[in-house]
């Protein structure tokens, strides 16, 4: 059934910075931060851990047996990551994935078939594994034109299902695909180095490349990245690290994709604009339309019903956005410093790995010292009876 409020659209104006608007259901309503429903220190859905592991993970992705699989980049100091591993909560081992040459890549080897660098991962609805291989290990450039590249894989054989590599006119030099979505015929990604999104057609290999280096996908340097204790996250030379878009989130109709610099705020485009050729973009920037004044956010979930899981960088909980503009604190918890790309499983619980990524030497500015504290975690928490289920792929949106 459509929409009946779907011919209504707000264009990116500051008359849409400021007002709110009362959407349907499993639409989040624009508004302006108001504070969040707090049920105090450590309330909420309370933790439970998962599991513990020497490698870096910044996302999980799971089955719908349960199995859980974990990204692990190759960044400074987790040079000899496997790239992707299951997790075994029993004994808290890894096991590399898909296997053999795929998971021990070194800088002087091919890179086609191997994981250069995994910045994440997801498990969708029939069960095989994606992952966005950015192809740039250790914080620097991309190592080939073989190394960035976007995988599927089998989940029981490990087996390749297919593999996307973009040309220069989709992701040109200094674009880095972060995150990725589908809807039951396209892929679409966020580039985080340039600012921009990518849409993928999953039928016909068609790529394009939409709101490059608009202002809804590029990092404001007046909203640094702040994480633990106010801190400022800056590279080894002080520079400010920016983050173009970076979450990414699709409405359970279909209709819209969300998306943010890491920084914030949050926005929002009509799938259909997106994916339509015939509309300049000129005209497609005149459909983003702002949603709400979000801090730093490191990772988002969406569940069936609209609401907004978001993984908050400057301080240790989840707050979950509805599609009224509610704002609640999900949990607050002092173990939620420096998490990442959140997961909802299929029993109704949030998965969320702690990269502790503020706390890498690489992000503390020169001379920065490395603050992790090992080892990693996985924790989980049960959803509330308000929340939806798992988001399942949503239908295109025509």
């Amino acid at each position: 059934m459509q929409n009946p409020l779907s011919h209504w659209t707000r264009p990116l104006t500051i008359m849409s910075l400021l007002m709110a608007s009362f959407l349907p259901t499993q639409t989040i309503a624009q508004s302006v931060s108001p504070a969040p429903i707090d049920y105090g220190a450590k309330a909420g859905a309370p933790l439970t851990e998962v599991g513990t592991y020497p490698w870096l993970a910044n996302a999980a992705a799971l089955t719908s047996d349960g199995t859980i699989f974990l990204g692990l980049p190759r960044w400074t100091g987790y040079e000899a990551t496997p790239g992707i591993a299951v997790l075994d909560p029993q004994s808290d081992t890894l096991r590399a994935f898909p296997g053999g040459a795929w998971n021990t890549w070194t800088p002087d080897a091919p890179t086609g078939e191997a994981l250069v660098n995994v910045n994440t991962i997801h498990i969708f609805d029939d069960d095989t594994l994606w992952a966005v291989d950015q192809g740039t290990p250790f914080f620097g450039p991309k190592v080939d034109e073989a190394a960035a590249k976007v995988l599927q894989f089998d989940t029981k054989a490990g087996k390749l299902l297919r593999k996307i590599v973009l040309g220069p006119d989709i992701l040109p030099e200094g674009g880095s695909l972060n995150d990725l979505r589908l809807d039951a015929e396209n892929a679409y990604f966020t580039d985080s180095g340039l600012g921009g999104i990518v849409i993928v057609n999953l039928e016909t290999g068609k790529a394009l490349r939409r709101l490059d280096a608009h202002v809804s996908v590029t990092a404001n340097p007046q909203r640094p990245p702040i994480g633990e204790k106010g801190q400022i996250l800056t590279n080894p030379q002080g520079a400010q690290i920016q983050v173009h878009s970076d979450p990414i989130e699709i409405s359970p109709d279909g209709q819209w994709l969300y998306y943010q610099p890491l920084s914030g705020p949050l926005y929002r485009v009509p799938t259909k604009a997106l994916r339509d050729e015939t509309l300049s973009e000129a005209d497609l920037e005149k459909q983003v339309e702002f949603v709400y004044d979000t801090p730093p956010l490191v990772g988002t979930a969406m569940d069936s019903k609209g609401n907004l899981y978001m993984a908050e960088m400057d301080r240790p909980r989840i707050t979950v956005l509805s599609p009224d503009g509610t704002l609640r604190v999900l949990a607050q918890d002092d173990r939620l410093w420096g998490p990442d790309a959140m997961v909802i499983s299929d029993d109704r619980a949030l998965y969320v790995p702690i990269p502790q990524t503020g706390r890498l030497a690489a992000n503390r500015g020169p001379d920065g010292k490395n603050m992790i504290e090992p080892p990693f975690h996985l924790f989980r928490m049960a959803l509330p009876d308000w929340a939806g289920d798992r988001e399942r792929v949503p239908p295109v949106f025509r």
